[in-house]
């Protein structure tokens, strides 16, 4: 039942973004909102009432890398709970993904496209600097 749901999501996504609809046999779903791209995974076998989310936000640049991926890992800490959305690298592709997993019972197109959205004002957000801004606020001696 629950990729009947998810397979439901994604076709309202489809008419919603004018995008082409996934195979039947396939499980993964790309979209573009707001010049991001995402990937959508059905939870399948191990967590099949879920959707997993995949957000590009680019190319991790060379120059830099250990102070891009340290504010990364800062981030992440902030972020972690339950149902929260988690920073990771793709080193296959050389690409900083945000992926997050949520439930099909609560899904719908407008939460979903919300959620999309937002990560995209992220990614916006993350190419201008890479989250290296200079505010004076360090996450020294938090943890």
């Amino acid at each position: 039942m629950s990729i009947e749901r998810y397979r439901a999501l994604v076709d309202q996504l489809c008419a919603r973004l004018h995008a082409s609809r996934p195979s039947v046999a396939g499980q993964s779903a790309v979209f573009f909102v707001d010049g991001s791209e995402f990937t959508l995974f059905h939870g399948g076998m191990l967590v099949p009432d879920s959707v997993v989310l995949y957000c590009d936000f680019g190319e991790l640049p060379e120059q830099s890398r250990e102070p891009i991926l340290l504010r990364l890992l800062e981030t992440n800490m902030y972020l972690f709970a339950q149902h929260t959305p988690a920073f990771t690298y793709s080193p296959a592709r050389n690409r900083v993904v945000l992926m997050c997993r949520f439930g099909l019972a609560q899904a719908d197109l407008e939460s979903t496209l919300e959620l999309m959205t937002f990560f995209a004002g992220m990614a916006r957000r993350w190419a201008q600097d890479h989250f290296l801004f200079d505010n004076g606020v360090t996450g020294r001696g938090i943890a």
